[in-house]
């Protein structure tokens, strides 16, 4: 039998199906650079060869929090955006780049009614706008460091040099909401550290 939080989920999904979406966030495609966009088309493979090396080397607790992160269908896209307005715990996994998975603590993360998303909390901090990418959700945003105060993504140079300092990187990702209390952001091939972050939100 259906517990309390899954059977209030499932009525608000339902109620979300059965009304038209309001417009969430800006049209992504006339904005992503065209790197970016090459990255975000190899989402699946450099997720394939990420898990395979994380589930292989990771720690038991590392692997259960990831295991739980990646679980869950993807909602369509017009409910998936009806759901991502607010506040969220949000906990960065970084996969590959010379570990197999390094798993972070919680910070605070939020998302505006206009698709503006922003990291609130700890020393590595992104900024950006979720908005529609042929037909899913994407993120596009700026990572920089705590202090800064970043650019906007579609006014960061043409030339990215990650060593520069100030640190300021375009971040690109596919957005995937699971239900109203939980989604992700998969991030291929980050300019730093490692070969796919993935950003699990919960709350």
């Amino acid at each position: 039998m259906p517990g309390p939080m899954r059977t209030r989920t499932a009525i608000l999904i339902a109620a979300l199906a059965a009304t038209p979406a309001a417009a969430f966030g800006p049209d992504l495609a006339p904005i992503i650079r065209a790197d970016d966009r090459i990255r975000l088309e190899q989402v699946d493979a450099v997720a394939g060869r990420t898990l395979r090396g994380a589930l292989a080397q990771g720690t038991p607790d590392d692997l259960a929090v990831l295991m739980q992160g990646l679980a869950g269908r993807p909602l369509p896209a017009d409910q998936a955006a009806a759901l991502l307005p607010g506040d969220w715990s949000c906990r960065m996994l970084k996969l590959g780049g010379g570990l197999p998975l390094v798993v972070y603590q919680p910070f605070r993360c939020r998302i505006d009614t206009d698709g503006g998303f922003v990291k609130l909390t700890g020393s590595q901090r992104m900024q950006g706008m979720i908005g529609d990418l042929d037909g899913a959700q994407a993120y596009l945003g700026t990572g920089y460091i705590a202090g800064d105060t970043a650019p906007p993504y579609a006014d960061l140079p043409d030339s990215i040099d990650p060593a520069a300092t100030p640190q300021r990187v375009p971040e690109v990702g596919m957005v995937e909401v699971v239900s109203p209390t939980q989604a992700r952001i998969l991030m291929p091939l980050p300019m730093l550290e490692s070969d796919l972050n993935i950003l699990l939100l919960t709350r």
